[in-house]
């Protein structure tokens, strides 16, 4: 019974962390589709060169990301400021693009794979950075955790943002 007391408290933060992060990954696959779409239209029927085209629609759907990531996934810091939060969610972004490109590049230049498929690939593999580094920006703060009485599972800053 007292380890099961004990265990209470983490097994309810991996259920809202996996909870969050299905939140994240839908919002991801709409930001995606909003992303790949753009990027299939200058492509196939623009013409722009794949990097560009990558360039422009990743840009677009960070924009988009950001603003679904804020209202569906991750609960924002009380009084933060949103210009200085904004700029630093475009610098992760940067190294995001960079990945990206990087991995598109090499996939398609490298290992000869079609664009599209290459933009699939690139997309997978930066997911987990995406995750981890718009966590990090959005829900640290020294008393987001601290706000949490030890075994309450309902107060979690960790739960997201609303639904409604």
């Amino acid at each position: 019974m007292t380890s099961r007391a004990v265990s209470a408290p983490s097994d309810g933060r991996l259920r809202r962390l996996l909870w969050q992060f299905a939140r994240f990954l839908v919002v991801g696959l709409f930001s995606f589709a909003f992303d790949y779409g753009l990027f299939f239209v200058l492509f196939h029927y623009f013409g722009v060169q794949y990097l560009v085209a990558s360039t422009i629609s990743f840009s677009l759907s960070l924009v988009l990301n950001y603003f679904l990531t804020l209202r569906f996934v991750f609960e924002a810091k009380p009084g933060r400021n949103v210009v200085k939060e904004f700029a630093i969610y475009i610098g992760l972004n940067i190294i995001a693009l960079g990945l990206n490109q990087l991995i598109l590049f090499a996939t398609v230049d490298g290992l000869g794979m079609d664009p599209l498929v290459g933009k699939l690939v690139a997309t997978a593999v930066v997911l987990v950075y995406n995750f981890i580094s718009r966590k990090l920006l959005i829900e640290r703060s020294s008393g987001a955790r601290a706000a949490v009485a030890p075994g309450d599972e309902t107060g979690s800053s960790e739960t997201g943002g609303t639904t409604s």
